[in-house]
């Protein structure tokens, strides 16, 4: 291509880029409310001052609880607006399946001898039946089920634990009223609307474990005692420690480039006092020594190696999750047509990073969807003091490279890719607040003020059944569409007959829908309802032989609403599907 074509061709793509994340959530509607700040600001002299924004407590730590209680109540409060999410992206349900197995005592399932049927994404059937994701997440969703029968439950664990390690990790940096000002704007951002909160990808989990470390590095940095090592320097070495070990079970690439600024800045600062290093380090190494040993047992037992991971058996046999920048996407031929089409998906994911060209161009179509979960137009005002940040604490945003720098090496764009980074960026908007504070531009009450009207639009839109925004969107901080609940309502029917059943779904005819039907649980043949692939007239039959004694049904998913028929009422097989030509052998 031409030079100049091309570089037309970026331009056009960027300026695109930039206007897919302005449009997208109520993005205009907080330009408006900062349009009208601001000329009262210009025009009417007015500024949002007055009574200080924050004050000094002398009990910060039974506020900072006070705050997470009062997070979890409102959030449980408002159930009625924002209900128990059910799962819809097929990321959910693969953590759930890994739940759901943890839940039964094990840490795999047995390949199910009619595994074609029951194929899916981001889970894989062979040497073992089980999730390609880490373990971590799963854990906290298996421990809700167990604790209080809802999965849920474990999402609302990780949120409480992460709002108590932002505030710790907040302490290391700045005062704690503006620690507990940091707690509430996290609140509200992530603990309402957000996906992180209505659905099951696993936000708050690495965002925990990225703040233990962010909170546990400007402790070691000034930590020291008389004689010997202080308590502190242990401590910190211990937390540090539980912030890898939580990465490394749920985001170990992001999460390992993220702790690399970090630890090299460490060693070279504690060069000369290589006791309190060898300290922090002996006691880091405690705590992810076991983690790392227990998931070498775990991949050990589902691959037969302590070194493959389940996400590399996913992509040998499917294709995905595809490499990274520099690696070529591996070479797959499928005969199923919906696995076809996400491979054809994730190809293009990964050309958006494959030459510096590339690059350029998807640039800021991949970096809008971070700028829009965690700041959007609001939380972007205080950034306008990154220069002085950066003359006072350059390392704030050093903190937040390594995680950049990883998420840029994938093609693929989604925020909990960067939750390791959750306390760090959260730091430079409160060091921007406390700037604009020293103003007397009190920045932080608009802003909570302002997420907080957003999101009660957002769910008055939705009550009076009016569009709040875009068709598809399953990654936003306050305007998360709930997705096709076609597989909910239909299974909440079936929940309500008697019996088991067992439910062949058609291949959908739409390349561009990636959501997917076929998800079980962790025992499929124990299920009350199974979910399979039709497959085509004699492949049924052989299934339907298997789970003989179920009531048997039809879904066809391009069908709006989708309904269930009574399998022998269907239409021919052989008359119907071209679905055998999609069999994998």
């Amino acid at each position: 291509m031409n030079p100049a074509v091309k570089l037309l061709e970026i331009v056009m793509v960027t300026m695109a880029g930039v206007w897919q994340g302005v449009r997208q959530d109520f993005n205009l509607i907080e330009l408006s409310i900062l349009g009208v700040a601001l000329y009262a600001w210009k025009k009417k002299g007015w500024r949002p001052r007055g009574t200080p924004a924050v004050r000094a407590f002398s009990r910060p730590e039974l506020v900072a609880a006070a705050v997470i209680a009062a997070a979890l109540a409102l959030r449980l409060v408002l159930i009625p607006v924002f209900p128990v999410p059910v799962p819809v992206v097929s990321d959910e349900f693969s953590h759930l399946l890994l739940a759901d197995t943890l839940a039964h005592g094990r840490v795999t399932n047995p390949t199910h001898p009619f595994w074609p049927h029951f194929e899916s994404l981001h889970i894989i059937q062979q040497p073992h039946y089980v999730s390609n994701y880490f373990p971590g997440h799963a854990l906290f969703l298996a421990a809700g089920k167990a604790a209080l029968a809802s999965p849920w439950a474990g999402v609302l664990a990780e949120y409480a634990l992460f709002l108590a390690a932002l505030y710790w990790a907040l302490r290391g940096w700045m005062p704690s009223r503006w620690a507990l000002v940091g707690m509430v704007l996290a609140a509200v951002r992530f603990g309402i609307a957000s996906y992180w909160i209505n659905a099951y990808h696993g936000g708050f989990l690495p965002a925990l474990g990225g703040a233990l470390i962010f909170g546990a590095f400007p402790r070691l940095r000034t930590s020291s005692a008389p004689h010997g090592v202080s308590r502190q320097t242990l401590g910190c070495g211990l937390a540090f420690g539980a912030g890898l070990a939580i990465l490394a079970s749920t985001r170990p690439f992001e999460g390992l480039l993220y702790a690399v600024p970090f630890v090299a800045v460490l060693a070279w600062e504690q060069r000369k006092r290589l006791r309190p290093l060898a300290v922090a380090s002996v006691a880091a190494c405690a705590v992810v020594s076991p983690v790392v040993l227990g998931l070498g047992i775990y991949f050990w037992h589902i691959t037969g190696s302590p070194f493959v991971t389940t996400y590399q058996i996913s992509q040998k046999t499917y294709g995905w999750p595809m490499g990274l920048a520099w690696t070529p996407p591996p070479k797959i031929e499928h005969r199923n047509v919906e696995l076809r089409n996400y491979y054809q998906y994730e190809i293009g994911e990964h050309e958006k990073v494959d030459g510096p060209a590339d690059f350029l161009e998807f640039l800021t179509f991949r970096l809008q969807e971070y700028w829009r979960f965690f700041f959007g137009p609001l939380l972007t005002i205080p950034l306008l003091m990154l220069g002085r940040v950066w003359k006072r604490r350059p390392m704030l945003i050093i903190a937040t490279c390594g995680a950049i720098v990883a998420i840029l090496l994938e093609g693929a764009a989604s925020p909990h890719y960067l939750a390791p980074a959750t306390a760090a960026l959260m730091a430079l908007v409160i060091e921007g607040c406390r700037y604009f504070d020293g103003l007397r531009i009190r920045l932080a009450p608009l802003l909570v003020a302002a997420m907080a009207l957003i999101i009660l639009v957002r769910a008055g839109l939705e009550h009076a059944g009016l569009p709040y925004t875009q068709k598809l969107n399953f990654q936003s901080w306050c305007c998360r569409v709930e997705g096709n609940r076609n597989k909910a309502r239909v299974s909440a029917e079936l929940e309500r007959l008697p019996g088991n059943h067992l439910v062949f779904v058609k291949a959908k005819t739409d390349p561009n829908n990636l959501f997917q039907w076929i998800y079980n649980d962790a025992d499929i043949d124990g299920a009350r309802i199974v979910w399979a692939r039709d497959l085509g007239e004699e492949r049924n039959a052989e299934l339907e032989k298997y789970f003989a004694g179920r009531s048997v049904w039809l879904v066809d998913p391009n069908e709006e609403p989708a309904t269930r028929i009574p399998y022998p009422a269907a239409a021919p097989l052989s008359s119907r599907t071209s679905d055998s030509r999609t069999l994998v052998p």
